[in-house]
């Protein structure tokens, strides 16, 4: 009984060496599968929401995003939009755009943004238009956060 007891303990241990391993292997993918299953994302303060539309141009594209108010509850009184441009392999040495980032035909700001620095030049327009939060360089893009006053508040 002592050896029986012996060999379906080394038994069980082998296989469970051998479910460990195969679940550090296999995590990658199990996570995205276990996390996009449950309906979560990252919240758009961190990821700049969703792109709206873009603007394309000669050999690269602005993307504006949804702007962004959310709050645990509710909405902020103050968010922002994210203005990407990309490729930034193919971007120009300098960018002077005016956006429309609620569609409505009017400019609401214009950003000025020099490549080689880590630079944009603000100038608002519209009322609800604040300061320039920050430029960031991403993988694939240049961008910007435009402080916005939320019109519903």
């Amino acid at each position: 009984m002592v050896r029986l007891k012996a060999v379906l303990g080394t038994i069980l241990a082998a296989s469970m060496l051998v479910v460990v391993l195969a679940t550090l292997v296999g995590l990658p993918a199990w996570e995205k599968a276990l996390v996009s299953g449950t309906g979560l994302r990252v919240s758009p303060w961190f990821t700049g929401d969703v792109v709206a539309f873009t603007v394309p141009h000669r050999g690269y594209e602005t993307r504006i995003h949804r702007p962004v108010f959310q709050a645990l509850i509710g909405e902020r009184s103050e968010g922002f939009v994210q203005v990407d441009w990309a490729p930034a392999d193919s971007l120009p040495a300098v960018i002077d755009e005016e956006i429309d980032y609620n569609r409505d035909d009017v400019g609401d700001f214009r950003i000025r943004l020099e490549g080689e620095k880590e630079e944009a030049v603000l100038t608002p327009i519209a009322p609800e238009v604040g300061a320039l939060e920050g430029t960031y360089r991403l993988t694939d893009a240049r961008a910007v956060r435009v402080i916005l006053a939320n019109p519903r508040r």
